[in-house]
C-alpha cells in the first residue's frame, strides 16, 4: 500500500489511519503481533521516524501495547460481565461471541473449609471441589474454585471438565439456579494464583465470589473466580432518581431558605443576632 504524498495529510496519520482500518477489520488477530518497523518502512515507503510516529498515534489512541523487547500488539478488548442477569462465567463470555478455551486442573471430593460448611448448612456427605482455567486467546482469563454439594457424587471427570457448573447443577442433578449472591473485590494474587494468570504474587486480581440457590433458597455451589483486571470488568446498569439524591436536594434548598430569612436561622441565628445588638434598658 502507497501513502499519498499530495495531501495535506501527514504520512505517519495516513499510515495510522490505514493500521486501525486493519484492526477494526480483523486482520491482526487479538493480541496479534503487528508488523515490524523495517517491515512498515518497507510496505508504506517510509522512513523509521514516520513509522514511528504512525505508532504512537496507535498508542494514544488505545489501539495498540507496546511489549518490552516483544514488540507492538493489538490490544486486547475487556470482556464485560454485566450483573444485571444471572448468567455463569462461561456464558458471559459466549454472549459476547467469544469461544474461551478451559482446563479442568482438579475435580475431587474435599473436607470444605468451615465457612464453606456453614455456607451450605446442615448437610451430610463429602463436598466436592473444581478448579478450572478459563483461556482467551490461548492466555489465561481466570481461575475459578467451586465447591459443590454431596450430590455432585453423580459427576463424572469427563462431565465436570466439558459442563460449566451452572450446566452441572441443571442439566446433569436437576437442580435450578434461581438467583445467586455476587461480591467482587481486588487482592494480591499470591503464588498459585499468579501462576496460574501469569502474574507476579505482588500483582493485583479482580476476584468475583459467587453463591447460588435453588427454588428452596439452599446454597447448592459456591465459587470463587480470580480474574485478570486487564481483561475483564463488570458492568451493572442502575435507574434513577435516587431517594438520597431527592434528600440532598431537599437539605440544599432548606439551607437557602434559612440565609434568605434570618428569623428562621434557629437559636444559633437569633444568639447571634441577640450577641449584636446592645442589651436594652428595662
Amino acid at each position: 500500500m502507497q501513502v499519498n504524498r499530495d495531501t495535506a495529510v501527514s504520512l505517519y496519520q495516513q499510515i495510522a489511519d490505514a493500521l486501525t482500518r486493519q484492526i477494526e477489520e480483523g486482520a491482526f488477530a487479538a493480541s496479534g503481533k503487528l508488523p515490524s518497523e523495517h517491515a512498515l518502512m518497507e510496505r508504506f515507503q517510509v522512513s523509521r521516524v514516520t513509522v514511528r510516529q504512525a505508532i504512537d498515534c496507535l498508542l494514544r489512541d488505545g489501539h495498540v501495547v507496546k511489549k518490552q523487547g516483544k514488540g507492538t500488539f493489538v490490544k486486547t478488548q475487556k470482556v464485560q460481565h454485566d450483573l444485571h442477569t444471572l448468567r455463569g462465567f462461561y456464558d458471559a463470555l459466549i454472549e459476547q461471541g467469544i469461544e474461551p478455551r478451559t482446563r479442568l486442573l482438579e475435580f475431587s471430593s474435599v473436607t470444605p473449609p468451615p465457612a464453606i460448611r456453614k455456607l451450605f448448612g446442615d448437610v451430610d456427605g463429602p463436598f466436592f471441589r473444581m478448579k478450572r482455567v478459563y483461556m482467551v486467546d490461548e492466555a489465561p482469563i481466570a481461575l475459578a474454585w467451586a465447591y459443590l454439594p454431596p450430590e455432585a457424587a453423580r459427576v463424572s471427570w469427563e462431565q465436570a471438565d466439558i459442563k460449566p457448573v451452572y450446566s452441572i447443577l441443571e442439566h446433569v442433578l436437576d437442580i435450578r439456579v434461581t438467583r445467586a449472591n455476587v461480591r467482587i473485590r481486588v487482592q494480591q494474587a499470591g503464588a498459585e494464583i499468579g501462576k496460574a494468570l501469569g502474574f507476579a504474587p505482588s500483582a493485583p486480581v479482580l476476584v468475583m465470589e459467587r453463591e447460588s440457590f435453588d427454588v428452596h433458597g439452599a446454597v447448592k455451589e459456591q465459587t470463587t473466580f480470580y480474574i485478570r483486571p486487564d481483561r475483564y470488568e463488570f458492568t451493572l446498569s442502575s435507574y434513577g432518581p435516587l431517594p438520597i439524591g431527592s434528600s440532598i436536594r431537599e437539605v440544599n434548598e432548606q439551607t437557602k431558605e434559612k440565609r434568605a430569612d434570618p428569623a428562621r436561622a434557629g437559636p444559633a441565628g437569633r444568639s447571634h443576632r441577640a450577641a449584636a445588638e446592645p442589651p436594652k434598658k428595662e
